[in-house]
């Protein structure tokens, strides 16, 4: 009988959330933010400015996010002296497919998850999969976050994330690329139609080296997009 009830009490124990909360609330909340605000907001446009260092340059672009509903489109403008429309290359996700359209190599599909490492989370599902693990508690900047670990054979960007306790909101992600760790910071995040958004600067790090620095400059909602934006066929 002992024996019995400590089996019982153990996997008690072992089914609760040894940190009070699961991953599959965690996710649920963090879609549900975001789902809001893409209900709340219509269409929606991002401008905002990366500058990326390579080889101790520092090159500057400019790029325009549209998002209505689930579709998007990614429009990265280099800031070089050449035509705008020379260096322009598009990311297009038409509610099915991604799709990376470039003046030199034409219309092309893309994994997946490729929009993950872009910073367009159209459902963090995909980003954390429900066989992920609470692996730990941390602050960043001074906010409490649940380290969530993803399975190792899992096919997604990012090994390790931490979600803010009380806003569930990314605040840092690490990964691998190209045998190399890669580091996104997300901070000072704004309200989008009352609800917390989108961080106003991501800085990219590889390998503890800063890479690149994204700035939002503006964004506005409640704006009509055609829906030939998003349809490849259009392009």
């Amino acid at each position: 009988m002992k024996k019995t009830m400590s089996f019982t009490l153990f996997l008690l124990v072992v089914a609760y959330p040894i940190y009070g909360m699961s991953v599959k609330t965690i996710v649920d909340e963090m879609n549900a933010r975001y789902t809001k605000i893409v209900e709340r907001a219509g269409g929606i446009k991002i401008t905002q400015v990366i500058k990326s260092i390579s080889n101790g340059a520092e090159v500057s672009t400019v790029q325009n996010i549209l998002k209505k509903g689930k579709r998007y489109r990614i429009e990265t403008i280099s800031q070089l002296q050449l035509d705008e429309e020379k260096t322009k290359n598009v990311i297009l996700f038409d509610g099915t497919n991604i799709w990376f359209i470039s003046p030199y190599v034409g219309i092309t599909m893309m994994p997946k998850d490729e929009a993950m490492i872009h910073g367009i989370f159209d459902d963090f599902s995909k980003l954390i999969p429900l066989s992920s693990r609470i692996s730990g508690e941390e602050k960043i900047n001074n906010e409490d976050c649940y380290i969530i670990k993803t399975p190792d054979d899992s096919d997604v960007p990012f090994k390790k994330i931490w979600v803010s306790q009380t806003r569930f909101i990314p605040l840092k992600a690490t990964g691998m690329l190209s045998k190399k760790i890669i580091t996104l910071i997300f901070t000072d995040y704004k309200k989008i139609e009352g609800i917390w958004g989108i961080p106003n600067k991501t800085e990219t790090m590889i390998d503890n080296e800063l890479v690149a620095t994204s700035t939002v400059e503006t964004v506005e909602t409640d704006i009509d997009i055609a829906n030939e934006t998003f349809d490849i066929q259009s392009q």
